[in-house]
């Protein structure tokens, strides 16, 4: 087995038994407990030498929850920011080591494994390492301080040493155990991530990808409500159509609806800024804004239609183009209250966090070939019901020669346990999304990827599943067996 897949094993395996038990926690007959672990959101910025002596600004954002005293786990997400690569982006997980020095200062070891690349950056297969250490001072509620650390990537000729800083925000992660889902629990804040609100959409710029042409892209964003019209976004799209695969994005910013008549209409804009490229885009550097009119109707109590549409720029690159999409959105939790009120009975559903290594059997390339490829991604699911559940999938290439190769998936799937008092899940979903990069065959970048798993329980909270499937190119010459092992935590959140 390769080194690093030894210390992620070790990283995880470490994680899963804290994971286990956190805090003691009642019989899975009794009512659900909720418990909370501090979160670090963290957002961090260095500069990397490439080979020719080219330079590369390079932007992560990481949540990392505290498993254990000291401890910390989560995913990360690193973009090109400066320079001439935008469009390389890389996700992964991050493990951590912190020890405090007095009150206020903190020394932080930590290690980085992801996949990803784009932008023309020499990444081979995709895998990016980042060992690093940090230098912390807590300032109250957020942290700044300086890391030294080496990017690299072993299959590609990426290796860079350097400083860089960083911006931590404290958070909490509050939950309960899994197998509660549907029960009404006394529960403070939204729980979880602390996002309210999950959307899909689909989208079109409308002078984006080479030529001029238009570029479809589909996509998928997180909400989380700071008062009564105003939310907090994250976001995240790719390419589905338009000769523009291997095109990503990934935004934060700010959105604001007002009720117009009653709270089910409402309108307002949204603003945000992030990182986009690849695909032949003309996004320069990297670092792109968006801003555009925005309206919600909140057709049930859980779903809702969103509708924007505005104006996309890049800040050193010559994409200026109108964009509109369409998104469908699913309520993470009751109706919000209130602004203000933050306690309430919140119904609990099961959601599950996995970090996934998948293998394609082969992967048609546009030279003609077919050699495999092997992934590195997250998997978020949630339940909808007691054997449905909503999950959304980001995926990276880390071997095969295919670095820039990303996939985003969205779907439903359907799982049941074996037996009451067995360990063992099984079920089976159908995902679609955009995939491209890579020199993959994909024309466009519309994929789907059905896929049945089994999974048994390692503990109270973590899993270990085992899938097999097929994914296939809406339009392109990609077709291949897929096999997926997953780790995941699962947990109860509103």
């Amino acid at each position: 087995m390769p080194w690093w897949l030894v210390v992620v094993a070790n990283l995880l395996a470490g994680s899963s038994q804290a994971a286990t038990d956190p805090t003691p926690v009642t019989p899975m007959n009794d009512a659900p407990v909720v418990q909370t672990l501090p979160v670090h959101v963290t957002l961090g910025f260095e500069s990397l030498r490439l080979p020719g002596d080219d330079r590369m600004g390079l932007l992560g954002t990481s949540y990392l929850i505290e498993l254990a005293p000291g401890w910390w786990l989560g995913p990360a997400l690193y973009g090109a920011a400066a320079g001439q690569r935008g469009g390389l982006f890389t996700w992964g997980a991050e493990g951590q080591r912190r020890w405090p020095l007095g009150d206020r200062w903190a020394l932080v070891a930590g290690l980085y494994a992801g996949g990803g690349g784009g932008g023309g950056a020499p990444v081979g297969g995709g895998l990016m390492l980042r060992p690093h250490a940090d230098l912390m001072f807590d300032f109250g509620g957020w942290e700044a301080g300086v890391t030294a650390s080496q990017v690299r990537f072993p299959s590609g000729t990426i290796d860079s040493t350097q400083f860089g800083v960083l911006v931590a925000v404290h958070d909490d992660f509050v939950f309960t155990a899994p197998g509660h889902a549907g029960q009404s629990v006394q529960f403070t804040g939204v729980g979880g991530i602390g996002a309210n609100r999950m959307s899909a959409a689909v989208g079109r710029y409308a002078t984006a990808s080479s030529g001029g042409k238009s570029l479809d892209y589909v996509g998928i964003r997180l909400e989380r409500q700071l008062g009564q019209s105003l939310s907090a976004t994250f976001s995240a799209a790719g390419a589905a159509k338009g000769g523009a695969d291997g095109y990503a994005e990934a935004t934060a910013g700010v959105l604001v609806l007002w009720p117009i008549g009653d709270e089910a209409i409402r309108l307002g804009a949204h603003a945000a800024l992030g990182l986009g490229g690849g695909g032949a885009v003309p996004t320069g550097a990297g670092p792109i804004a968006k801003l555009g009119l925005a309206g919600r109707w909140q057709f049930s109590q859980q779903l809702s239609l969103e509708f924007e549409a505005g104006q996309a720029r890049a800040f050193s690159g010559d994409l200026n183009s109108h964009y509109a999409q369409l998104s469908l959105g699913v309520m993470l939790g009751d109706a919000p209250v209130s602004a203000g009120t933050d306690d309430s009975r919140k119904t609990l559903h099961d959601t599950a966090w996995a970090l996934s290594v998948q293998s394609y059997a082969r992967a048609q390339r546009k030279n003609g070939s077919a050699p495999g490829l092997s992934t590195l991604g997250f998997k978020f699911a949630r339940s909808l019901s007691e054997h449905v559940y909503l999950s959304g999938q980001a995926h990276s290439a880390i071997t095969g020669g295919a670095g820039a190769y990303s996939v985003g998936l969205i779907g439903l799937g359907l799982s049941t346990r074996l037996g009451e008092s067995t360990p063992w899940k099984a079920g089976a979903e159908a995902m679609v999304g955009a995939a491209g990069g890579g020199g993959v065959s994909l024309h466009g970048g519309a994929i789907a990827q059905p896929m049945a798993w089994i999974g048994r329980d390692l503990g109270r909270f973590s899993r270990i599943t085992f899938g097999a499937g097929y994914v296939r190119s809406i339009r392109g010459e990609l077709s291949s067996p897929v096999i997926d092992v997953s780790w995941g935590a699962e947990f109860g959140t509103p």
